[in-house]
């Protein structure tokens, strides 16, 4: 919000600010993993000395005069000013110990998530279709093993499902934003969450289990980029350059995705049956039944968004696109082995 309200000068400005505040905290040695998770990719420092430090160093490094120095703060401390309040996801620091972090689980959890992440960006780049199936096939067996491995791990632990549902956001950008969340809604159905939606700051709420949120963010990641590169392939078709069109285009891309994603959990869910047993069913339901019960409790008034496009073109352009997308962190390939271990 700082960079949408303050530009990039103010982004730094308030990167430095979560700086200052990590430090004081001792976040780099308290904080949840996936706190220290994102201060890592905000590139934040905690050793970074004051805040009188860091806005020295800012100015210092960006060669702003001190006019716009002020300028820029007083749009940081404006923006800050009408931010409304969000739900707390993760314990605040005044709750953290030295317990608070996770454990050994969650770091193999890291690698195995970094070899699939490697995978679907090598899929994306590649200009072979052959060479892509075959980094999106080694992907999809990645996250289906991970996925079911994890669920049948959690069987035995003794805490309730409930208290295993978490929730995470993720940045919905314009243009197109509800295109956009729509194609994050169709992964996190296919994937047992759910999602909600915070148009003021266009941010998009994920509720569901740890290992569902991981696969979520990586497809929606995947197909996103996917989906910009479909548009842009019809760019030269007629009218294709009107936001008309661009809508239904993304519209119907995600509705057509959402479709397969459907067919190919109903697919992994037989093959699932067969391999792990019928004791598999009830355990995907428990789990299912926890994130549904989470969300009621936490949204009990959420209103359904609904989505619509008059451009016919655009439309058949999405679906067509949609069709050759790769699903790479679907579950279609859960009864095939992995050849390559």
């Amino acid at each position: 919000m700082a960079r949408q309200s303050a530009g990039g000068d103010g982004a730094v400005v308030m990167i430095e600010a979560i700086g200052s505040h990590a430090a004081r905290s001792s976040a780099d040695r308290l904080a949840p993993d996936s706190w220290r998770d994102q201060l890592s990719e905000l590139g934040v420092e905690s050793a970074g000395g004051t805040s009188a430090d860091r806005l020295r160093r800012w100015r210092s490094r960006t060669r702003r005069t001190s006019a716009h120095s002020w300028y820029t703060l007083l749009l940081v401390l404006g923006c800050a000013t009408w931010l409304l309040p969000l739900e707390t996801l993760l314990p605040p620091p005044a709750r953290w110990t030295s317990k608070t972090s996770t454990g050994p689980r969650q770091e193999a959890d890291s690698k195995m998530l970094g070899r699939i992440r490697g995978l679907l960006a090598k899929a994306e780049s590649t200009q072979f279709p052959a060479e892509a199936e075959a980094f999106s096939a080694k992907a999809q067996n990645l996250m289906t093993r991970y996925a079911i491995d994890s669920a049948l791990l959690d069987t035995g632990n003794p805490r309730s499902l409930i208290d295993d549902v978490i929730s995470r956001r993720i940045m919905v950008s314009n243009p197109y934003s509800k295109a956009k969340l729509l194609l994050l809604h169709s992964v996190c159905t296919a994937n047992g969450a759910r999602t909600v939606w915070t148009k003021k700051y266009l941010l998009a709420t994920v509720i569901g289990m740890p290992v569902d949120l991981d696969l979520c963010e990586l497809l929606y990641t995947s197909l996103l980029v996917q989906s910009a590169r479909a548009l842009d392939e019809v760019a030269d078709s007629p009218g294709a350059r009107t936001r008309s069109f661009r809508n239904a285009f993304l519209i119907a891309y995600a509705h057509r995705v959402g479709e397969r994603l459907q067919d190919a959990r109903r697919r992994a869910t037989a093959a699932a049956t067969q391999q792990h047993g019928s004791a598999l069913v009830p355990i995907m339901a428990k789990r299912s039944d926890a994130v549904d019960r989470v969300y009621a409790a936490r949204y009990p008034s959420t209103k359904t968004m609904k989505f619509g496009s008059d451009n016919a073109q655009g439309w058949l352009a999405g679906r067509t696109a949609a069709e050759r997308a790769d699903l790479t962190g679907g579950r279609e390939r859960i009864d095939k082995p992995d050849l390559a271990s």
